[in-house]
């Protein structure tokens, strides 16, 4: 529970301490002269970069330095957390590199002048949805942000019961919250495949860890674990773990994470200001049980989906912290380890315009 001591901060993101423990790294043009570095201490070098701006400099030296620090977690281990964000006046998307407040040169996807555009990410890689009304036909596309592959997806046959996407692999699913139906593909499939679930079972949350398709099931008044098996016509559920009851007034909010891979359960207790309680599915007992660690990690957030997780030695980010992003380019912080709860919004020189929903991007994860 919150104590009456807790506050709610408002303030520009220099204040959070997401920019405070962030290190200062050796600017890219300092280490981009391939006569005086050594190629052995490439991957060191790049891998303390915490600009996506500078870590491509590096690589842009020479053909030698492309090819022994490419694009790989190891090498983009100190990246800071990036918000991808859509831009409403230019139709375009932007990313802001949090701890610099500043946005950053990189070729981005294009969004529809005057349509909503909505984004979903994991790790690097981004689904985009663009839509001209509730019910008509919405182009959803794959990207990956570092390599530049892209993959446009059939289009949906229901768009109003493909609100949320969640990907691993080739494998793209859509669903709606607390609807019965899912819907997905491959990469390079004409159709989609709608599969539904039994009478009473609504998907509330979806995620993937280890390729595995977890589910989280609303039935009724309460919720539980689930595996979900997508066949031809039908989502086959294995429940793990005992139910959770909810009140039917004021009904938390859920989120699926994992960390480290394994399962997590996000449960928001109190709102204004916000309090979390994070769950983990005992093996033994096979109860979801409290835990008020995260052994060091740090867990992000989107609107409505787990975004990843950063390890114990990120320099970016605190310890034992939860991110959440918002509506009108908002994101909020909260501290699994002292109670504190913040919110900020994405501000930099020369601001003109207002900001969609933001995404998070996390560099390490490719």
């Amino acid at each position: 529970m919150a104590s009456s001591e807790k506050r709610r901060a408002s303030t520009s993101p220099s204040a959070t301490a997401l920019a405070s423990t962030t290190t200062t790294t050796t600017s890219a043009s300092s280490s981009t002269n391939p006569t005086s570095s050594s190629p052995y201490f490439l991957p060191l070098v790049a891998s303390r970069l915490t600009n996506l701006q500078d870590f491509f400099a590096l690589r842009a030296a020479c053909r030698t330095y492309r090819d022994l620090i490419p694009p790989s977690p190891a090498n983009l281990a100190s990246q800071a957390p990036l918000l991808l964000f859509p831009r409403m006046a230019s139709a375009s998307g932007a990313l802001f590199h949090v701890p610099l407040r500043r946005i950053l040169r990189f070729r981005l996807p294009c969004t529809r002048l005057g349509r909503p555009t909505k984004f979903h990410s994991f790790g690097f890689r981004v689904s985009t949805q663009d839509r001209a009304g509730y019910d008509t036909c919405r182009e959803l596309r794959i990207r990956h942000l570092l390599t530049g592959e892209r993959a446009r997806l059939p289009d949906l046959p229901r768009p109003r019961d493909s609100e949320e996407v969640v990907f691993s692999g080739d494998l793209v699913v859509t669903f709606r919250k607390c609807c019965c139906v899912l819907y997905y593909c491959h990469i390079g499939d004409d159709h989609w495949q709608a599969v539904y679930c039994d009478v009473g079972h609504l998907p509330y949350d979806l995620m993937f860890v280890k390729g595995t398709l977890y589910a989280l099931i609303y039935n009724y008044s309460h919720y539980r674990l689930a595996v979900v098996k997508l066949g031809k016509n039908s989502a086959v559920l294995s429940f793990l773990g005992d139910k959770l009851s909810v009140p039917e007034v004021n009904c938390p909010r859920f989120w699926l994470a994992e960390r480290r891979r394994e399962l997590l359960l996000i449960v928001e207790v109190e709102f204004d200001p916000c309090v979390y309680h994070v769950f983990y599915l005992h093996s033994g007992k096979k109860k979801w049980e409290r835990t008020t660690s995260l052994g060091g990690c740090s867990l992000f957030f989107n609107l409505h989906e787990f975004a990843g997780c950063l390890g114990p030695d990120h320099p970016a980010v605190r310890r034992d912290c939860l991110y959440f992003t918002g509506c009108s380019g908002k994101w909020s912080e909260y501290s699994l380890a002292d109670g504190s709860y913040h919110e900020f919004v994405i501000d930099h020189p020369g601001r003109t315009e207002d900001y969609g929903s933001p995404v998070w991007v996390l560099p390490s994860i490719c």
